[in-house]
């Protein structure tokens, strides 16, 4: 394996030297050697092998996006169901009655909590219950 690294180190140094020679070389003492054919062959070369990486990279995008899609649908497949939630914490909250003091009471003057902080609450409560169910599973 030592042998294999070293063997890939020697090589990746000798391109390395290969590349910076290619690169000092005047523009001029190219064309007079290659010609202007031979570089508007290589760009066109250059130009289709960057088209063909970059629409690799897009399928490999869209397979991955897929995926996560198809991952979070099922997720959702699964979800926490909010008007169940909501009554669950309706009864909870029924059931203390300072609980309305204790939940941010200086974020609502002191008010009950309106319909969006107790989505919010439902919300997170949602959002805990689906990883306590990730932590049972794993």
């Amino acid at each position: 394996m030592s042998q294999d690294r070293d063997d890939r180190t020697k090589l990746a140094r000798l391109a390395d030297a290969f590349m910076q020679d290619i690169l000092s070389v005047p523009d001029a003492n190219v064309i007079a050697e290659v010609g202007r054919e031979g570089i508007q062959r290589a760009t066109t070369i250059f130009i289709e092998v960057k088209m063909n990486l970059s629409q690799q990279l897009l399928t490999k995008a869209k397979a991955e996006h897929e995926a996560w899609r198809s991952s979070a649908q099922s997720r959702h497949a699964n979800a926490f169901d909010q008007s169940a939630a909501r009554d669950q914490f309706e009864k909870i909250r029924r059931g203390d009655p300072n609980l309305n003091q204790k939940i941010t009471l200086a974020a609502r003057n002191g008010k009950a909590p309106s319909d969006a902080d107790v989505d919010g609450i439902v919300d997170d409560w949602a959002d805990l219950q689906r990883l306590d169910g990730e932590s049972t599973t794993e």
